[in-house]
């Protein structure tokens, strides 16, 4: 989603071009954006950082109540660190600068939609992992995982729940475990609840 008519335009003929991608709705708006994942939600959002109204970042957020299996790869004219942390505390899996070739963006998509993280190769690949850091804020997604796991399921009923792929899930209580400074998942349920993260 992107709030410039051309780019949005030109982003559509790229999806639209790549046989294994279909292109289900197209916003200007981070309220559009939303509205439409509400109606139909996809498999990937791709999400400007700067958009008119609410920003990207704060939809991202929303975004992860509103349709946890959507993977979000976030498409933004700034590389700097604190955004980019920002972006993957908000939920993020993806992120990629719009000076980049188009062929990375298409890269990025299906790298998230496969259940894999993806950063722009513009960014040094330790961005994503401080991304992750011990003590950076548990994204939603993650402590809906951690709740569930506290709850007593396996990994493979918590994807089957929550719309998401074992791999996925996997992936995603790694980092916060790892984000919780713990040493396995029991650790991180008792952290997050000591943090109130989950109940």
């Amino acid at each position: 989603m992107d709030s410039h008519p051309c780019l949005l335009e030109g982003l559509a003929i790229v999806f639209q071009s790549a046989a294994d991608i279909d292109l289900v709705a197209r916003a200007s708006s981070a309220e559009a954006a939303l509205e439409a994942v509400r109606v139909q939600p996809p498999d990937v959002v791709v999400m400007d950082v700067r958009l008119p109204g609410m920003d990207g970042i704060e939809a991202l957020a929303l975004l992860a109540e509103m349709a946890p299996a959507t993977a979000a790869v976030m498409y933004s004219a700034h590389g700097d660190r604190r955004l980019l942390t920002d972006a993957i505390g908000a939920g993020a899996r993806g992120y990629v600068l719009k000076g980049s070739p188009t062929s990375d963006l298409l890269r990025a998509v299906r790298a998230v939609a496969a259940g894999k993280p993806y950063v722009d190769p513009v960014l040094s690949p330790t961005l994503m992992m401080d991304a992750s850091a011990p003590g950076t804020p548990l994204p939603e997604r993650e402590r809906e995982i951690l709740q569930l796991l506290a709850e007593g399921l396996r990994t493979e009923q918590v994807a089957a729940r929550i719309g998401l792929s074992a791999e996925t899930v996997k992936a995603d209580t790694k980092r916060a475990i790892h984000r919780l400074e713990a040493t396995g998942r029991v650790h991180a349920v008792a952290n997050a609840v000591r943090l109130s993260y989950i109940t």
